[in-house]
């Protein structure tokens, strides 16, 4: 199955900048499994139908929140790609990523934006701190 949404050459690079990994980690054939782009993109045309009719800023809305879908869709696997620690000939290095938390701010990220697309408004939370 062709993409609906993400047509542009180098689509896979979009999802592993937002994710923030290189390519020895994430491939593109695992960003291409139909359980990830076809998964997203079919998430996203459920929340908007026209996504076809969309032009200019409302196309780079779409694009961009399936490009979040899909890095939602990755983050769940990213722990075991991702070494745990690095080490030079200086140092060793911890590398930690919640990747709970990066699933969370994306989803965030692609909801501000497909509201953006649908044109809903976007109510800010604020609350008191003691």
């Amino acid at each position: 199955m062709s993409n609906r949404i993400l047509m542009a050459d180098g689509w896979e690079q979009r999802i592993r900048d937002k994710i923030g990994v290189l390519d020895s980690y994430l491939p593109d054939s695992a960003i291409q499994q139909p359980d990830v782009i076809d998964v997203a993109e079919a998430n996203i045309i459920e929340q908007v139908p026209n996504y076809a009719e969309l032009e200019s800023e409302a196309l780079t809305w779409l694009e961009a929140a399936t490009v979040c879908e899909c890095a939602v869709l990755l983050c769940i696997g990213m722990a075991v790609r991702l070494p745990k620690s690095s080490q030079g000939p200086h140092a060793k290095y911890e590398i930690g990523v919640n990747w709970g938390k990066k699933k969370e701010e994306l989803r965030a990220e692609r909801d501000s934006l497909l509201a953006r697309v649908l044109s809903l408004p976007i109510h800010y939370h604020f609350g008191l701190s003691r």
